[in-house]
């Protein structure tokens, strides 16, 4: 039976190198969590490996290995419990309501130990025979009644955590329930230890809750990054759209101050009424966005007059996008393309849908341009590489734009369906809450 639980033992010690391996190459120590957790790992390496001397020299010559593998497993198995208690309870929600529980938790873990210390001049938990053998004292199951107090603290605490979710109540009830159980069992069968091989099971289970949360972390700090991202090209398409407006106003202020007062108006209502999906980092329904469109359009009316006609073909408007991300393609049609050409023409506004998506398109009969070509007109031209990149971060959407020198430009915006955002979903949510 000693080469047993020797293997068994030794199981484990390859099974807490695993662990501590990938923790120590792949793992972000900067967390308290899993500081503790490489604590719990090293303690656990030197209780098994502890036991799996003191089985080797049982009954061999090696008494003092086989005393002193005892004496570090007990003391490593206390220490164990103790830090794995303070892990879970400190995983929990509204610590200070547990410190009571934490300081029983304690006292229960340092009695383990006194007893433990004790037991070497009195054979309390076991003693070492003549023999060299291994025996369990009358009072053995001490031991383990201890480490079950310990667990039951623990296990009351967690069923009593109101705010935590069930998938968690569920994975924490287990960090108690597999332990206490390889307890039990040890108690009961004493030819094979259990007790190693249950406190590594439970370490497999902290750290796949360890990678979880290290995920989770890693997703919101994605999260909060792309937020800021989209938050700066947001900051960068407003300045642009605002600066395009206001200069029209000033031309008209000094050709035509009627149409200048009117146009003022309709800016004034525009900004009024979409102020907030100017600010909106996340998507907003087309038909806001169509809005959007036909102020700008309306806008630019009054300045160029039948010398910038517009058509909207909208089929279906009712899908999300990010915000301001037609804008842009509207107003280089307009600045680049129907106003260039003398006679001016005609911008086709156009929204349908497919089985699979949302398509968008601003068509124009402008002067056109080589998409070959680079402009080298000493402009930042941010307007186009902004909407490219929002539509494919915000959900996942594509840009497309064809044209030919002559005879005008597509913008082909192409929003494939299925998830929405979170942006999305508050959007709607909004619109049920206008209705």
């Amino acid at each position: 039976m000693a080469e047993i639980n020797v293997a068994l033992e030794v199981f484990g010690v390859v099974l807490s190198l695993i662990l501590l391996g990938s923790l120590l190459l792949n793992g972000d120590r900067s967390s308290r969590s899993v500081r503790m957790f490489l604590w719990m790992l090293f303690l656990n390496l030197l209780c098994l490996g502890a036991d799996a001397a003191a089985w080797y020299a049982n009954g061999t010559d090696c008494r003092s290995l086989n005393w002193g593998g005892n004496l570090l497993q007990y003391l490593c198995a206390y220490g164990l419990l103790l830090l794995y208690s303070i892990y879970l309870l400190d995983d929990l929600p509204g610590q200070r309501r547990w410190r009571f529980c934490r300081r029983g938790v304690e006292g229960l873990c340092l009695l383990g130990i006194v007893l433990t210390l004790f037991s070497q001049f009195s054979n309390l938990f076991y003693e070492i025979t003549t023999g060299n053998l291994y025996v369990r004292g009358e009072w053995f199951w001490l031991s383990h009644a201890v480490g079950l107090l310990v667990l039951a603290v623990d296990g009351w605490v967690v069923f009593h955590a109101r705010a935590v979710s069930g998938r968690e109540r569920v994975l924490q009830l287990l960090y108690v329930i597999v332990p206490a159980l390889a307890l039990v069992l040890d108690l009961l069968w004493e030819e094979i230890t259990v007790l190693g091989l249950g406190s590594t099971v439970t370490l497999l289970l902290v750290f796949a809750n360890v990678q979880l949360q290290r995920d989770r972390r890693l997703k919101e700090q994605d999260k909060e990054l792309a937020e800021k991202r989209i938050a700066i090209m947001i900051s960068q398409i407003q300045p642009h759209f605002l600066y395009n407006i206001l200069g029209s106003i000033e031309w008209l202020c000094e050709t035509n101050p009627k149409k200048a007062q009117e146009a003022t108006d309709e800016l004034a209502r525009f900004l009024r009424g979409n102020m907030g999906s100017l600010n909106s980092t996340s998507t907003i329904p087309a038909r806001r966005e169509l809005e959007h469109i036909r102020s700008y359009l309306n806008l630019e009316k009054i300045r160029f007059g039948e010398k910038l006609k517009v058509r909207y073909e909208i089929e279906n408007s009712d899908f999300f996008l990010p915000a301001l991300s037609l804008q842009p393609l509207v107003e280089n049609a307009v600045r680049h393309g129907v106003t260039k050409r003398e006679e001016g023409g005609t911008i086709v506004v156009g929204m349908r849908e497919t089985w699979h998506e949302y398509v968008v398109t601003i068509q124009d009969d402008g002067v056109g341009f080589d998409p070959r070509e680079r402009k080298q007109d000493g402009r930042d031209h941010v307007g186009i590489d902004n909407v490219r990149s929002r539509l494919e971060a915000q959900c996942g959407g594509i840009l497309r734009i064809m044209s030919e020198k002559g005879k005008g430009t597509l913008a082909e915006v192409r929003i494939p369906k299925g998830g929405r955002s979170k942006g999305e979903e508050d959007s709607r949510a909004d619109l049920s809450s206008r209705r």
